[in-house]
């Protein structure tokens, strides 16, 4: 009878590799080099980080002032009222997104900038640009995508909430 149907794991020649391979056995502790040690975070990448958390605050605060708003504007507590209000800041997210995105596309261009000159013509004032100024202007300076994306994301985090709510009130 063979002893071969059982091996250790040590003994077996495989792929993986062995930890104690990996560790570096010369550590270089030369505190006069000018090399770092640590990979530092880039400033560009520091100023998108605090930029995401700004606007993940703003986003929360004005969130709360709607729903809060929106609760007392209902004067009620009830389920079916904070299911209300949170369907409120989520159409509100939605539509502030909408808006940037149809006017980076310039679809609101002739609509805002006919809105403009007339009330600028009442007023016995004439527009600054024209119309074509106006929209190459909005086209080298639209606005940041992250904007509108962060409203999008915003309504589908604040969407989610109020369809089951929605179908707890309902019930």
């Amino acid at each position: 009878m063979k002893d071969d149907k059982f091996t250790f794991v040590n003994d077996v020649d495989s792929d993986v590799i062995d930890p104690s391979d990996m560790i570096q056995k010369n550590i270089d502790f030369d505190i006069d080099s000018d090399e770092p040690k640590f990979e530092f975070v880039s400033e560009e990448e520091r100023s998108e980080r605090i930029k995401l958390v700004r606007t993940i605050i703003i986003m929360i605060i004005a969130a709360g002032g709607i729903f809060a708003f929106a609760l007392f504007w209902q004067d009620s507590t009830s389920l079916l009222a904070i299911c209300n209000a949170v369907w409120l800041v989520s159409i509100l997210f939605f539509f502030m997104g909408w808006m940037m995105l149809m006017s980076n596309m310039n679809i609101l261009s002739p609509l805002v900038y006919g809105a403009k000159s007339f009330a600028k013509m009442i007023m016995g004032k004439g527009m600054a640009t024209d119309y074509y100024t106006y929209v190459q202007l909005k086209e080298e300076n639209p606005i940041p995508g992250f904007y509108y994306k962060s409203c999008f994301i915003g309504a589908v985090i604040s969407g989610i909430p109020a369809i089951i709510l929605l179908f707890i009130a309902r019930a």
